[in-house]
C-alpha cells in the first residue's frame, strides 16, 4: 500500500479524540503557564513564533523570536532559535497513518520546543509540504504616461501585481503539467527580486522619474485546500494562526547572502519527496518536486531483506555514518551497498527531470547544497556528480556539498537548543523560523507592499 502524503493526512484530520492534545494556551484564560506550571505563556504582545514543519518521516517545531537591532527595535536583525521539537511521523505495519496519532506528534514536538525555550507562543506559523508547493518567479511592468512626474507608491504596487499574477501563471502550469487541473491557488510567500527604472536598477522606486517600472517578483504558491488543511490543523492546537510559510522559498531567503552571483541550487531530500530549487541573490526562483524520497530507500530495503521498517530506518542510519559493522545480521554490508546504489540511480532519473527544467533557461549554477534526511547518503552525492550531468545541466563541474546551520544567515541560538538533529535535517526547519520571523515583520514600505502579494 503507497504511503499517505502530507496533505491527505492534515485533510482527513476530525475532531474526534483530540480533548487529550488541545493547546494549553486559550485565549482569555488568565493563566501564565501551562497546565504542568513549568512553562511560561508568551505575553499578548510577545514576538516569538512557533514554526511547525510536518514532513512525511518527520515532524519538527521550532520557537524562534527576532533579536532586534539596538539602533532601531522596529527593524529585526538575526532570528534566535530558542527550542527545537522532532518527533517521528506515526507509520504502522500497513504504513498507514492515523490521523490522531499525528496530531499526538505535533503537540510532541511543540511541547519539546517549549520546553526547550521555556515558553509558550501563542501565535505559530505552519509549513506548506515542499511536495505542494511551486516558486516561480514573474515580471511585471508599468508604462507611465508622465516620465517626468515622480513615480508614486501605487504604481510600485501595479507592477507588482503584474509580477505577480505573472509568477502565479507560471507556478500553474508546472503544477497542472504534474497533476492536471489545478483548483484555486494560494500565495503563501513572495520575495522580491528587483525594481528597476527605465535601465537602472534600484532599491526604492518611489519618487523617482522614469517612462517604466519593472519588478521582478517570486511568488510559493499551493492549492487552497491544503491551505485549508493547514489552518485546520491550526485550529484543532488551539494555535493562533499567523500565516503559512513554504520550505523551499525559506530555504533561499535563508541563503540569500551566502549564494555567490551565479546563484545555488538547493535540493531538498526528504522522507516522501525531492524538492529542487534555483537560488538567485534575491531567493529561491523556481522550485520543483518529485515524489521520491528515503522512504522508498526504506520500503526497497524491506522488501529486499524482510526487515521491519525500524530495522530498515536503523541500518540505513549507520550506513550513512559508515558504521555498517554494527549492521542486523539480515542485512549484509555489500547487500545495503547494492540497495542504495538501484536506488541511486532511480533516485536520479526523477531528479534528472527536474533539473532539466530548472536548467530550460540557462544551465544551472555549479554551488550545490544537499539538505533534509536524505543528504548524508553518499551514493546521492556520488550521483550528483557524474559526467553525464557535468555536461548538460550545469555550466562547469558542480561543488556538492551538504548545507548546515551555518551556512543559514540572520539564524543565532545556543548550539545545545539547536537540538542533536544532523545540521542538514534541521536546516530547513531553521529556515522556516527566519522566514517566519521575517514575514511578520517587515522592514520598509517596499517590503510591506511584498508581503501584501501574499493574500491580495
Amino acid at each position: 500500500m503507497p504511503r499517505q502524503t502530507v496533505a491527505e493526512l492534515l485533510g482527513r484530520i476530525g475532531g474526534s479524540g483530540l480533548a487529550a492534545i488541545r493547546r494549553r494556551v486559550v485565549a482569555g484564560l488568565d493563566r501564565n503557564r501551562d497546565a504542568g506550571g513549568s512553562n511560561l505563556i508568551a505575553s499578548p504582545g510577545s514576538s516569538l513564533l512557533s514554526v511547525i514543519d510536518c514532513g512525511t518521516g518527520l515532524i519538527k517545531a521550532v520557537v524562534v523570536e527576532p533579536e532586534h537591532r539596538r539602533s532601531d527595535r522596529s527593524k529585526p536583525g538575526q532570528v534566535r532559535v530558542l527550542g527545537v521539537g522532532v518527533a517521528p511521523m506515526p507509520v504502522n505495519l500497513a504504513m498507514e497513518v492515523d490521523p490522531g496519532e499525528v496530531l499526538t506528534s505535533v503537540e510532541r514536538a511543540l511541547r519539546e520546543a517549549e520546553d526547550g525555550a521555556g515558553t509558550i507562543p501563542r501565535r505559530a506559523m505552519l509549513a506548506v509540504p515542499s511536495a505542494q508547493t511551486v516558486v516561480a518567479l514573474g515580471e511585471g511592468t508599468v508604462v507611465r504616461p508622465s516620465p517626468s512626474a515622480p513615480i508614486i507608491r501605487d504604481e510600485l504596487a501595479e507592477a507588482m501585481n503584474l509580477a505577480r499574477s505573472a509568477a502565479l501563471a507560471k507556478a500553474r502550469e508546472y503544477m497542472r503539467e504534474d497533476r492536471g487541473d489545478v483548483s484555486d491557488l494560494r500565495v503563501v510567500s513572495a520575495a522580491l527580486f528587483s525594481i528597476m527604472v527605465d535601465t537602472h536598477r534600484v532599491t526604492e522606486a518611489v519618487g523617482l522619474t522614469g517612462a517604466k517600472v519593472t519588478v521582478s517578483l517570486a511568488v510559493a504558491a499551493t492549492e487552497m485546500a491544503v491551505y485549508r488543511n493547514l489552518r485546520g490543523l491550526a485550529e484543532r492546537l488551539d494555535l493562533e494562526l499567523v500565516g503559512v510559510v513554504a520550505v523551499p522559498a525559506a530555504l533561499g531567503s535563508a541563503v540569500r547572502t551566502n549564494v555567490p552571483p551565479s546563484g545555488a541550487v538547493v535540493i531538498d531530500i526528504g522522507a516522501g519527496s525531492t524538492t529542487i530549487a534555483r537560488i538567485g541573490q534575491g531567493g529561491t526562483e523556481l522550485s520543483l518536486s518529485v515524489p521520491i524520497g528515503t522512504n522508498a530507500l526504506e520500503d526497497h530495503l524491506v522488501a529486499e531483506s524482510g526487515l521491519t521498517s525500524s530495522q530498515s530506518r536503523e541500518t540505513l542510519n549507520r550506513y550513512v555514518s559508515g558504521d555498517l559493522g554494527k549492521i542486523s545480521r539480515l542485512a549484509y554490508r555489500d547487500h545495503v551497498q547494492r540497495v542504495a546504489t538501484f536506488f541511486a540511480s532511480v533516485w536520479r532519473d526523477a531528479v534528472e527531470v527536474r533539473l532539466a527544467e530548472l536548467a530550460r533557461e540557462r544551465p544551472l549554477p555549479p554551488l550545490v547544497w544537499l539538505c533534509g534526511g536524505g543528504a548524508r547518503l553518499p551514493d546521492l552525492r556520488g550521483v550528483l556528480t557524474g559526467p553525464a550531468w557535468r555536461s548538460e545541466y550545469f555550466d562547469q563541474p558542480p561543488v556538492v556539498s551538504v548545507l548546515g546551520t551555518d551556512d543559514l544567515v540572520d539564524l543565532c541560538g545556543e548550539p545545545e537548543r539547536l537540538g542533536q538533529l544532523h545540521g542538514s535535517v534541521i536546516a530547513p526547519s531553521l529556515a522556516l523560523g527566519i522566514a517566519a520571523v521575517q514575514a511578520v515583520a517587515p522592514t520598509d514600505d517596499v517590503s510591506s507592499l511584498v508581503s501584501r502579494m501574499q493574500s491580495s
